[in-house]
């Protein structure tokens, strides 16, 4: 008997053993934050989301292409399969990164750039492993959020990304525009003659044949008319020094610095008070950039993007995206790729720079910014709540005290024209390849949507038509003001930044608390806590009786959010929203916004099950979750599971979760 037990407890000791062991494989293979499996999954393998709306597709590094035909590289996601693209920049901005994906590296560390004293750090880095613990307002969206630490003591308030590729097209337009005013040769940049020639720096927000109202937006002088060795622009408007030839001196502090023969420029449509600092680039400018430096300081993670550290003509232009956004030298990232690792595709190897030295290669890659600069660039637009009386008087008032003088409501893209022999005139257009139009209905009673295509087949590709569109409901002249010395913040080293960007109000009424430091807790205390150049707008608001102020807020609360993968909306152009939508034969219920039912295939979920109480439900896990997101694809395939593709994996047969190789 004595015997018996022994053996008994060798069997279990063994039994417990073999499971820890085989569950640490498992965990190696499938140590995703995402959940993949369905109720028939082994659950330690493939762990479970019936709700279906977990990220599912492992984080396989997108190898950047610019050949469609190259199955499951980031061209063909964008123009054969533009939702499953979208879909994967979402993720990518959603998904908890874990360590095997290189997340945090250097904790706590203080960087960032340099405040003016020019050695201080702006912030501590590796402090989050998801762009949605912040961005979450609503939930599983580029959303609004919390207030993080970030410059000073009173910290930053996390904006929303709703709409954020129609701000950075405002924001290229707007270069072209300026530089058409004073760029007289059109050899890319101003030289010190033409600063002396040039008119007022002052540019309209729509045509003169749009219904919109019209505003002059001044944002200053081309010249140096002060003599500080800056041009007397809005900081809006950064300036990049260049020599005689057009080529970017990136060491120059200013105009007089010796060879700088004039300047170009870059707009900051984003972010909030990075001033012009000598050897400090401007806040990011493209979508690109806004992605990559997110990465590096909250999650430790460097992207390594060719696209954005290319400069060929050694000017402040880097490449031009698979998107069709100008990117610029100045938002070059760490990883330069100076070293790579060899594979048998002849595709370029992965970097193995890694410049955090924590061990973990590429762990952004190229194409992994494709597909974030895709989501983002068709991220939806917010929307306007229900129309009440008191809304409707509230945004007459809203104009009326002088608030739509910064808060510009509506901007306009114009048409892409490649023919046009003046490059300020070769505007990109709108180059989305659909809009989500939201709006609320009154007989059912809810926000509903419907998908606006602007894109055109040609053959199997899908390819953005870029034609002229109007931005409505923005509220933003994108000016830096000085607002008051309520709204001043000083930074770490003892600096004070007194001017901001006008912050867009479209979405103000989901994004409290609100100002660039959270510190407002509602919209009648930001309001009130207006001053300088906005003194006489705050002073109008006060004046108004207590009815007519809560009717200005009433406006500004209808200036909402809502999430977009719940919002009811006619994704097949049939006319109308089923109650019974059906995709790949199964019933999804009502018809909303899930981009997974527009991919090349279709998800397929799983259906009617019994959950673990025995209880029937429908579960929306996906029974083709490889073909759906195309995981066997040539570009996209995995053999070994540690996140670097086949094509550019040393060794697809053995995991190496830190270089392809270990």
């Amino acid at each position: 008997m004595k015997k018996q037990s022994i053996w008994l407890a060798c069997g279990f000791a063994f039994g417990v053993g073999a499971a820890l062991y085989l569950g640490h494989l498992f965990g190696v293979r499938a140590q995703l934050s995402e959940r993949p499996g369905n109720s028939l999954s082994p659950p330690i393998e493939m762990p479970h989301d019936l709700s279906g709306l977990s990220v599912k597709n492992p984080h396989v590094r997108v190898v950047h292409t610019t050949d469609p035909v190259q199955e499951g590289g980031s061209m063909y996601l964008q123009q054969v399969d533009p939702w499953l693209a979208y879909q994967w920049g979402r993720s990518l901005s959603q998904r908890n990164f874990r360590e095997r994906d290189g997340v945090y590296g250097e904790a706590g560390k203080i960087e960032g750039m340099l405040l003016p004293d020019g050695v201080s750090k702006m912030m501590d880095r590796s402090h989050t492993n998801s762009c949605g613990a912040c961005h979450n307002t609503p939930y599983r969206d580029a959303g609004a959020g919390m207030t993080i630490a970030k410059n000073g003591g009173s910290g930053r308030n996390t904006p929303h990304m709703f709409g954020a590729g129609l701000m950075e097209m405002i924001g290229l337009q707007l270069r072209l525009q300026v530089l058409a005013l004073a760029d007289a040769n059109r050899d890319g940049w101003i030289s010190f003659e033409e600063m002396k020639k040039a008119p007022p720096c002052v540019v309209h927000n729509v045509p003169g044949n749009v219904a919109a109202e019209r505003a002059a937006i001044d944002l200053g002088s081309f010249d140096d008319a002060d003599g500080n060795g800056y041009p007397d622009l809005n900081p809006l408007l950064y300036p990049i020094f260049v020599d005689r030839t057009g080529q970017r001196i990136a060491f120059a502090k200013n105009l007089k610095f010796p060879e700088v023969a004039g300047y170009t420029i870059e707009v900051q449509v984003f972010g909030f008070g990075h001033l012009y600092m000598p050897f400090r680039p401007p806040v990011s400018t493209t979508l690109r950039s806004f992605t990559i430096t997110p990465f590096d300081i909250h999650s430790g993670m460097q992207a390594h993007d060719p696209t954005i550290y290319t400069s060929p003509n050694r000017d402040a232009l880097a490449l031009i995206s698979n998107a069709g956004a100008q990117q610029f030298i100045t938002a070059a990232g760490k990883d330069r790729g100076a070293v790579r690792a060899p594979n048998k595709s002849g595709l370029p190897g992965l970097s193995l720079d890694d410049p955090d030295r924590d061990g973990y290669c590429e762990e952004l890659s190229e194409g992994d910014i494709d597909m974030c600069e895709w989501y983002f660039l068709n991220h939806p637009s917010p929307t306007r709540a229900k129309s009440t009386s008191d809304a409707v008087i509230g945004e007459k008032l809203f104009h009326k005290i002088g608030c739509a003088t910064c808060h510009v409501p509506d901007w306009h893209l114009h048409a892409h024209n490649a023919a046009a022999k003046d490059y300020t005139q070769r505007y990109d257009g709108d180059r989305r390849f659909f809009d989500l139009q939201v709006a609320w209905n009154d007989k059912t009673e809810r926000f509903e949507g419907k998908i606006a295509h602007l894109a055109e087949k040609k053959g199997d590709r899908t390819v953005p038509k870029r034609g002229a569109y109007t931005i409505r409901g923005i509220y933003s002249d994108f000016k830096y003001h000085d607002v008051g010395e309520d709204f001043y913040q000083m930074q770490y080293d003892g600096s004070v930044i007194r001017m901001w960007r006008t912050a867009p109000l479209w979405g103000v009424g989901h994004t409290a608390p609100y100002a660039h430091d959270g510190a407002s807790l509602d919209l009648d205390a930001v309001i009130r806590r207006h001053g300088g150049e906005a003194l006489s707008t705050k002073l109008n608001y006060i004046g108004l009786t207590d009815l007519e102020r809560k009717q200005v807020v009433c406006f500004l609360q209808s200036l909402v959010l809502y999430q977009t993968d719940q919002l009811p909306c006619d994704m097949n152009g049939d006319g109308k929203i089923d109650d019974n939508f059906k995709v790949q034969g199964m019933s999804t219920g009502p018809e909303r916004f899930n981009p997974e039912w527009l991919f090349k295939t279709p998800a397929k979920i799983e259906g009617p099950v019994r959950n673990v109480r025995g209880e029937r439900i429908v579960s929306f896990a996906l029974t083709n979750l490889r073909e759906a997101y195309g995981l066997d694809l040539d570009f996209l395939r995995d053999t070994d599971g540690d996140g670097f593709p086949d094509v550019i994996d040393p060794d697809p047969r053995k995991q190496g979760f830190r270089d392809g190789i270990r």
